[in-house]
């Protein structure tokens, strides 16, 4: 009876001796492993983009549709859009799609890198690599587009490259508009203008 009691009395002993190293080398882990981890790059942004984020306010993906006075309808969309930072009447947008419909049934699609809109004056400034082509076979880049929203015409400022059915050209100005009393836009091009024709061989 006495060698268990003495036989209990070693295990508690020893118990008190080896559960709190026990317990302290497991801490010791836990915080060795919490240093191998830095929480800073688990945020999948940089911090300029979240100052940019939090001192700006942006709309991811947004969708605008609306119709001119005389019909056509136009639709924008783009991956963001905020606030200018020199001009906060302005808005600004990011990777610019937009697609006009014509009450005639023709259609210009046209994507820019950049948008700068003026609700003031109802423009729509496109920059960067814009592309507009039409449903009538025709395809124009330039370096800006400034769109009107409410008579819908569309003018270059600077030089435009093109192409056609059968021919290339480069001009130093593009206007696209719908004349009055008419349904057709209508593509006006000046300023030194190119064309080059290559006529189409029609197969037999």
């Amino acid at each position: 009876m006495q060698s268990r009691i003495d036989r209990h009395t070693k295990l508690v002993a020893w118990a008190k001796i080896i559960l709190p190293v026990i317990a302290l080398g497991m801490l010791s882990t836990l915080f060795l492993l919490s240093k191998s981890v830095d929480p800073v790059a688990t945020i999948p942004f940089s911090e300029s983009d979240l100052a940019e984020r939090t001192q700006t306010q942006q709309i991811s993906q947004p969708e605008v549709f609306g119709v001119t006075p005389r019909g056509d309808l136009i639709s924008l969309r783009a991956d963001l859009a905020r606030q200018n930072t020199d001009d906060p009447s302005l808005l600004e947008a990011q990777d610019v799609t937009a697609q006009i419909k014509l009450t005639s049934g023709q259609r210009v699609d046209l994507s820019a890198d950049m948008a700068l809109h003026n609700p003031a004056e109802q423009t729509l400034v496109l920059s960067g690599e814009v592309f507009a082509t039409t449903t009538t076979g025709y395809q124009f880049t330039a370096q800006k587009l400034v769109l009107s929203l409410t008579d819908l015409n569309a003018g270059s400022l600077g030089q435009v490259a093109g192409a056609g059915p059968g021919f290339t050209v480069t001009a130093g100005q593009m206007t696209l508009e719908v004349p009055k009393g008419e349904k057709e836009a209508h593509i006006l091009l000046k300023n030194g203008v190119k064309l080059v024709y290559t006529p189409v061989n029609d197969k037999e």
